[in-house]
Order: C-alpha cells, then sequence, then structure tokens
C-alpha cells in the first residue's frame, strides 16, 4: 500500500499530496515525510515516519553488530506501540504529536506511524543548542511527563510494549561498550550504578533520548513538544534530565547554573506530581529520592560515554567530576 492510499483511506481525506521529505531516519532505517491532506476538518498537513530497518545497519563509530541490528528493530517495535497505546495519556503539560493511525506491511516490512504535523500547530522550531532560559519549557515538559507515570516499585510487566529499561545507553544493551572501556573506577562500578538505577523506589516511564534535537518549539520559545520515542520505557526521570541537559548546555553553563535548573525541575515535578492526586508527601519522598540519583543517572550517561566514545566532547572534566560524585551515591 503506498502511503497516500494509506493516509486516504485512515483520514478519510478527500485527497492527499506529498509535499516534501523531512530527513532520513539514522543509519539508512526509513524516512520522514509531509504530506497535504484536504477534505479533513481541523487537518491540512500530516507526518508519515516510514520505517524500514535494514538487514544490517552500519554504525560510524564502528559498533554495528546483529545485536545492535536487532536492538534497533526492537527500537521501532517500541515506538509504534508508544503511539497506539501509550501516548494518548499525555496531555497538554507533557504535548505529543496525536496518532492518527500505525501500520504494519508484512510484505515489505516497513512500519507506518501516521502523526500530527507539529509545525502546522505552532511547534515549528528547532535548536541544536539553548541558553539557560531556553531550556526551562523542556525541564517543565519532562517533569510533567514524568509525573504522569510516577508508580512506586513497579513490577517487571510494566510498561506492557515499552522497554523494560528505558534510554538507550543502559548497561544491559551495551555490554560491548562497557567491555571496550580502559580499567578504571567508572568500568567497575557500572554494574553498581545500573543497580541503584534499577531498584530506585519510584520508577516512571523515561523518553531515553531526551537530546535537545527531540524538542519541537513554540514559535515563541514557551512551549515544547517532544518526538521520538524509540527508546521510552521504565526509569527514573533523572535519567532524561542529566542526557537532557548534556545535550544542550555548554560545560560552563552546567558548571554555573546546575543548581538553579535542578531546582526548576524539582519545583515543577512536584507541582505536576501533585495535579495528579497524589500527596504533598509523595511528591516529596519522589524528589527526594530522585534529586540523590541526579549524579548517578550523570555517571551512568558519563560510563556510557567512556567505551562508545571517550574522545566526545562530552567527556568534560565537569562530567567526570560529577559522575564521581554519583559513585558516592551507589548501592554497592
Amino acid at each position: 500500500m503506498t502511503p497516500e492510499i494509506y493516509i486516504k483511506r485512515q483520514l478519510t481525506a478527500s485527497s492527499v499530496v506529498y509535499i516534501e521529505t523531512l530527513q532520513a531516519l539514522w543509519s539508512g532505517c526509513g524516512v520522514i515525510v509531509r504530506y497535504s491532506v484536504s477534505g479533513v476538518e481541523g487537518v491540512s498537513s500530516v507526518i508519515l515516519k516510514r520505517i524500514k530497518v535494514p538487514d544490517h545497519i552500519y554504525h560510524p563509530k564502528g559498533w554495528d553488530s546483529e545485536y545492535a541490528t536487532q536492538r534497533k528493530i526492537y527500537s521501532y517495535q517500541v515506538e509504534k506501540n508508544w503511539y497506539e497505546s501509550w501516548s494518548k495519556l499525555c496531555d497538554s503539560s507533557c504535548y505529543i504529536a496525536k496518532c492518527y493511525g500505525v501500520l504494519n506491511l508484512d510484505k515489505t516490512k516497513e512500519v507506518y506511524i501516521l502523526l500530527e504535523d507539529l509545525d502546522s500547530i505552532g511547534f515549528s522550531k528547532r535548536h541544536a543548542g539553548l541558553s539557560v532560559s531556553e531550556s526551562l519549557p523542556c525541564l517543565h515538559w519532562l517533569a510533567a511527563f514524568h509525573a504522569r507515570f510516577i508508580r512506586e516499585r513497579p513490577n517487571k510487566e510494566w510498561p506492557a510494549g515499552l522497554w523494560e529499561k528505558g534510554t538507550y545507553w543502559h548497561l544491559s544493551t551495551r555490554q560491548p561498550e562497557w567491555e571496550s572501556m580502559q580499567e578504571g573506577v567508572f568500568k567497575t562500578a557500572a554494574p553498581h550504578i545500573a543497580h541503584t538505577l534499577d531498584q530506585a523506589r519510584f520508577q516512571t516511564l523515561v523518553h531515553g533520548d531526551a537530546k535537545v534535537a527531540n524538542f519541537c518549539f513554540s514559535d515563541d520559545g514557551l512551549c515544547v513538544s517532544g518526538v521520538d520515542f524509540q527508546y521510552v520505557g521504565k526509569g527514573v526521570g533523572v535519567q532524561d534530565l542529566a542526557y537532557f541537559l548534556g545535550s544542550c548546555l555548554d560545560e560552563q553553563s552546567l558548571q554555573e547554573h546546575l543548581d538553579y535548573l535542578l531546582d526548576v525541575y524539582f519545583t515543577e515535578l512536584s507541582r505536576s506530581i501533585i495535579s495528579t492526586g497524589e500527596s504533598p508527601d509523595f511528591a516529596e519522598a519522589v524528589t527526594q529520592e530522585w534529586f540523590h540519583l541526579f549524579p548517578v543517572a550523570w555517571a551512568d550517561f558519563h560510563r556510557f560515554i567512556l567505551g562508545w566514545s571517550p574522545k566526545h566532547k562530552k567527556n568534560t572534566q565537569f562530567s567526570r567530576k560529577l559522575a564521581l560524585k554519583g559513585l558516592s551515591e551507589c548501592t554497592l
């Protein structure tokens, strides 16, 4: 089935016309395309994510393997499940594009995910980096997102259809990168870091790849919407927080403003938890635990960088110092 026919049938549109290909997915795994539609009330354009993972994925840093290919295949299954069954649970405080439908094409092994065009509803800005003030709407989005899905000691079966452990860098799916690390405190501590995060009393859904490139901004910069949910799954909210801050702010900004940024996130997290109907005492328990786990979450990603790309620009003196602090919070 062609994309145009699928969109027309799914939306009961009178016509569907290709506009542009917005981007290719990572390592040849498909494309994201915009189409115009007519005859659908309130909808003038849509986004179609066309996914087809090749038999072998080439990685520019040499991390290609059959296991890596299967991990990527599963990540798109997770994204499909997210939009089918979970994304509708989010509201305007953590806005996500509406999903109009998902289609599996068995013959071609393609997956179509049909989504609302965020540009058309006011989220048309993209950024590669942010100032401290520009990052605040993303912190609010993350806090609201995490608050919506918090559970105390959830069972292993939750969340169905998503990653049992969210984030793309968690240790259990990154053993080759761990094995390549130089011997030292972070390699030795890696299992303890993972265990500490896994055993947190309060767990939620984490976006899993909450870098600045995966947020769409309103024209005035005051609101954001998250995209790209391949690595959404169970975790601790500060895993997203640590990764996001490292993705959008330089070392000097982090050194000078980290305390303020943490205060913004945790204040909004507490407010968002209470707004879901939980008690202030519950919100306080969550924020206290996650505040102590923030440097642990930072150490977890720092560990990944040291194995995956030790000369990466994120391997800074500040990052190492904060990661070392995280080791002191680990459960041995």
